[in-house]
């Protein structure tokens, strides 16, 4: 019987016979052809989004991508109707000038006494955790931004009505996530004579 003499006098380890795996560079081609984009959107939608691909044992983009395809499948169809209104916390006016050709009575300002101001008042809120990233693709962007300048709304809006109608349809039990099998191809990585 061929094998090791656990008793013998050879020193050699079954590790040392072992092929010793080859340093590998990483290539981060895919991830440069297919970018994360970040949307503002809730800490709960982006939750629930995550809660759905954990109960699928997926990853978050391909789950988000499902979403948004079926939303912007109800919005062609006409299902899912965007309703924009105006928001009573932009801008109401804005500021121009005119050029005053007649003589006017000198206007008196009144002097504002200076309140001392905290650091955190000036400072611009933070958007770590209000923000998520999905890799939905060029095409999905695109067709975000189109559907954004149409109604002239932000794409986060867009996007959290669209993730907001396919997770209500989900649990609804009016769309079902099914995996569908994909083709690979093979290749020749090596051969021998």
């Amino acid at each position: 019987m061929a094998g090791r003499n656990a008793f013998g006098l050879n020193t050699s380890t079954v590790a040392q016979d072992l092929p010793v795996a080859q340093k590998r560079e990483r290539n981060r081609r895919w991830e440069r052809s297919n970018p994360a984009r970040r949307y503002l959107v809730s800490i709960e939608l982006r939750d629930e989004v995550a809660a759905l691909a954990e109960t699928l044992v997926e990853n978050v983009d391909p789950v988000a991508c499902v979403l948004f395809d079926y939303a912007d499948t109800c919005h062609t169809r006409g299902t899912l109707k965007l309703k924009p209104r105006l928001n009573p916390k932009g801008r109401k006016h804005m500021l121009a000038w005119e050029e005053v050709h007649t003589e006017a009575e000198p206007i008196q300002l009144q002097s504002r006494r200076h309140r001392s101001v905290r650091k955190t008042d000036t400072r611009i809120p933070s958007l770590k955790g209000k923000t998520a990233a999905y890799r939905l693709g060029e095409e999905r962007h695109k067709k975000i931004k189109s559907i954004a300048e149409a109604y002239n709304l932000p794409l986060a809006d867009v996007l959290t009505a669209f993730f907001h109608h396919s997770l209500r349809a989900y649990q609804d039990g009016k769309m079902k996530i099914r995996r569908e099998p994909v083709v690979v191809q093979m290749q020749v990585k090596g051969w021998s004579e």
